[in-house]
C-alpha cells in the first residue's frame, strides 16, 4: 500500500548564520494493506515530521514516498492532488485542527465539496449521517462549534472528516495524547473498529509503548530523526532491556546536546 524509502528532511533557518536541523534521516518502512504500523519516539524524534511528509504537507529533502507504485515525491502539487484524499491525517490537537468559525457540519462537508465527492444537499446529509454512525456521534453535534464540544468529540469529528474522503491510508499523529485516559481507550477502539470495517491501512504515531503494543502489527522506534529499531511490537517492547536501553540512549543524547 505504502512504502517509504530513505526519507530525509532537513530544515535550514537563519539569514546570516545558517543553522540546519536534521529532522528525518534515511527513514524506510512499508505499510501493508489493512495493517497498522506504529511509530514510537520521544518529542523531537522526527515521528511527526514523517507524518507530515507522507501527508504531503511538507516536501522531503531526499528519499521517496511510494503509494501503490506511484512515487509521490516526484509529482507536482497539481499531479499529487488526486492522491491527497487517499492519504489522510488526524492531528494531535483536534481543537486546533477545526476552524472555530465553522459549525461541525460545515467542517465535515467542506472537504467533500472540495474533492467533489458530493454534489447536492441530499448527498451531503446522507454522508453526514454515515460519518456520525461510524464515529458514534450524536446528530446534535452538527450545529455546534468546536469550542462547544469536548476533546473526545473533537477527536471523533477530526477522524470523521478524514474518513469522509474515503482514504486508504490514515495517519494518526498522537490521536490520544490530549485526551483523558477513559477517552483514550474509546478512540483507540474506534480506530481499530473502523480499520476492520473499511480495510484501511493505519500509521499510528505515539510516544506510549502500551498504545503501540496494543494496536500495531509492526513498529519502528525513532531517535534523533533515525530509525532506532524495527519489528513486531511484542518482541521489541518486551526484549530484555530493549526499551530501557532505548530510553537511556535518548536521555544520554539529549544531555549531550544540552
Amino acid at each position: 500500500m505504502l512504502e517509504v524509502i530513505q526519507l530525509t528532511k532537513h530544515f535550514t533557518q537563519g539569514l546570516l548564520t545558517k543553522k540546519t536541523t536534521y529532522a528525518v534521516q534515511d527513514v524506510s518502512f512499508q505499510v501493508p494493506p489493512g495493517k497498522t504500523l506504529g511509530i514510537m519516539g520521544t518529542s523531537g524524534s522526527g515521528k511527526s515530521t514523517v507524518a507530515r511528509l507522507i501527508a504531503g504537507l511538507i516536501r522531503p529533502t531526499a528519499g521517496q514516498i511510494v503509494y501503490q507504485g506511484t512515487a509521490l515525491t516526484n509529482l507536482s502539487a497539481t499531479q499529487r492532488q488526486p492522491f491527497r484524499r487517499k492519504l489522510q491525517m488526524v492531528f494531535q490537537h483536534p481543537g486546533l485542527a477545526l476552524d472555530p468559525r465553522q459549525t461541525i457540519a460545515d467542517a465535515l462537508l467542506e472537504p467533500l465539496y472540495v474533492h467533489k465527492l458530493i454534489h447536492s444537499q441530499r448527498q451531503g446529509l446522507n454522508k453526514l449521517e454515515s460519518l456520525l454512525h461510524i464515529t458514534q456521534l450524536s446528530p446534535d453535534v452538527l450545529q455546534k462549534y468546536p469550542w462547544q464540544i469536548s476533546g473526545g468529540q473533537a477527536q471523533r469529528i477530526v477522524i470523521a472528516r478524514a474518513l469522509g474522503l474515503e482514504p486508504e491510508v490514515l495517519i494518526a499523529d498522537e490521536p490520544t495524547a490530549m485526551l483523558d485516559i477513559s477517552v483514550q481507550a474509546q478512540i483507540l477502539t474506534l480506530l481499530k473498529t473502523i480499520q476492520q470495517q473499511t480495510g484501511l491501512s493505519l500509521i499510528l504515531i505515539s510516544h506510549d509503548p502500551d498504545v503501540i503494543k496494543a494496536c500495531a502489527d509492526h513498529m519502528i522506534s525513532m531517535m534523533n530523526g533515525k530509525v532506532a529499531a524495527s519489528g513486531v511490537p511484542s518482541k521489541i517492547l518486551t526484549q530484555s532491556d530493549s526499551l530501557f536501553s532505548l530510553r537511556q540512549a535518548m536521555l544520554t543524547q539529549r544531555k549531550g546536546e544540552i
